[in-house]
This record gives C-alpha cells, structure tokens and sequence, in this order.
C-alpha cells in the first residue's frame, strides 16, 4: 500500500532583538557647599538610536533641596531634550524626554548640565544613581557620589602663636579647636590635650636668592652670543619675550598673557 508522507508545519520565530544598552552612563557632580546651586553634568549615549518622544530616566538623586518641576537644561546636549526636564524630589528623579524633530543618538556622547541645590545640612550624599531607558532597554548604573554637602566655618581663634600655645579651649566631646597663627601663617589644631600645628608650607624664604634678568632692547642684541653661563635669563623688549641659555643655545618663551 502506498502512504504519502507527512509533514510537520513549524512555528518561525521572529528575530530576536538584543537589548538596548547605554555605552555611556556618567554623572560629575558639583559644588558641595550647604544650600548652594550644584551643577550636576551627565554624559550618554544609547547603544541605539532613542527617538523623538521616548524617555530616559535619571533615579536615585535624594537629597536636595530642589521642588518637583521642570528643570532647566544646559550644555551642548540639552537641545535634544527640549532645553527642559521633569524632576520629582522625593525620588531624585529627572526625566528627559527626546524633543521632536531630535534623536538622541548611539555614536557620540550627548552632554547636558542640570542644577540642583544642595542639603541644607551635612549630608554624605547618595550613591546607587541608576539610568533608565525606554523599553528594550536595560537599566545602567552610575557610579559616584552625588548630593554631598559640607559645612564652611570660620577660624575664630587669630592670635600669635604663643597665645595659641597658652590657651586651653573648652570643648565637647568629639570636637576639636582650631587656630590660626598670624605671624606664622600657621594652623593649629588642639584635640582635648595638646595643640597640633600644621606648618604654612608657601611662606617666603628669605634666605634665596634670586638672578638678575638682562634686558635688551633688541633680541639681536644678544642672540648670537654663545658665551651665556648657563641659566642666563634675558629679556628682549622688541619680541617682549624671555630668553634662556641652555648650553648651546636661546630657549625663547613667549609672552601669552598680561596681568
């Protein structure tokens, strides 16, 4: 008996379409100054192309003093986004979305800066900032410290060393004094039960010398002269350049700005 054969019908599965990545993920923090403005710089750049009115999503940045809004962009990159982002202050997040008419495109790094105002108090900051993009694409995390806040303080104590030396200064615990010597330029820190100084290590010294500069009207007044001690500094008034011998020969140095 003849049997015709069969044939099993498949599913072809569509291709499968790898996830999108960010080659480039960086956030620069700023200033670090209670309540001040910090001008925060973020880098990207898609591994493919993100297209008019798709987003992406910064996390994590807790911390500042900055209500919910819109956020002003600058930099090279912020036409891409609108000039302008959405940022919610409790979750630290800024949502950038690509303006029409724009990409933001795999191939070169877009830069943009945004400001934030720093903590009102010391703060150590937040690290575990994560980046988002739209679907398909998987979440990058950035590295760093970003919202830290210090403290500024003035140095009360100004006194001559010696006062310095002879005081005792009344402190809780864990605090510590600080000084400034105004004949020596020096601090002085006192810990609880001695003073600590810590030397001004850009105080003139008296005791160097230093060479005379020869100044000649014109550089040929001098530049065929080979008979120059080494380290001979000259000036020429006509080029108003510097001149150094070395040896065999007039190193010229030229005069790129005025004070």
């Amino acid at each position: 008996m003849f049997v015709l054969p069969t044939f099993g019908l498949g599913v072809i599965a569509s291709p499968t379409v790898p996830p999108g990545t960010f080659d480039t993920a960086t956030l620069e923090n700023g200033q670090t100054n209670l309540d001040n403005t910090n001008i925060l710089t973020f880098t990207v750049q898609p591994s493919r192309d993100i297209s008019a009115g798709d987003s992406i999503t910064l996390a994590g940045l807790t911390g500042s003093q900055t209500a919910d809004g819109s956020l002003t962009l600058s930099g090279a990159g912020a036409s891409v986004f609108g000039s302008i982002g959405s940022w919610t202050q409790s979750t630290g997040t800024l949502v950038l979305t690509v303006d029409t008419g724009q990409t933001l495109s795999t191939g070169s790094d877009t830069v943009i800066t945004f400001n934030l105002t720093n903590p009102a108090t010391v703060s150590s900051g937040v690290s575990g900032v994560t980046l988002d993009g739209p679907a398909g694409f998987t979440q990058a995390s950035i590295s760093g410290t970003f919202l830290n806040a210090v403290d500024t303080f003035n140095v009360t104590i100004r006194d001559t060393e010696a006062n310095i030396l002879a005081t005792t200064p009344s402190l809780s615990a864990g605090e510590a004094g600080i000084a400034f010597a105004t004949g020596t330029h020096d601090f002085y820190i006192y810990d609880g039960s001695a003073w600590y100084i810590y030397k001004n290590d850009t105080n003139f010294n008296d005791s160097l010398t230093f060479p005379t500069i020869e100044v000649f009207d014109n550089e040929s007044d001098f530049i065929n002269d080979t008979g120059a001690d080494d380290y001979t500094i000259v000036h020429a008034k006509d080029t108003d350049r510097l001149y150094v011998w070395h040896g065999s020969l007039w190193i010229g140095y030229d005069n790129d700005a005025t004070v």
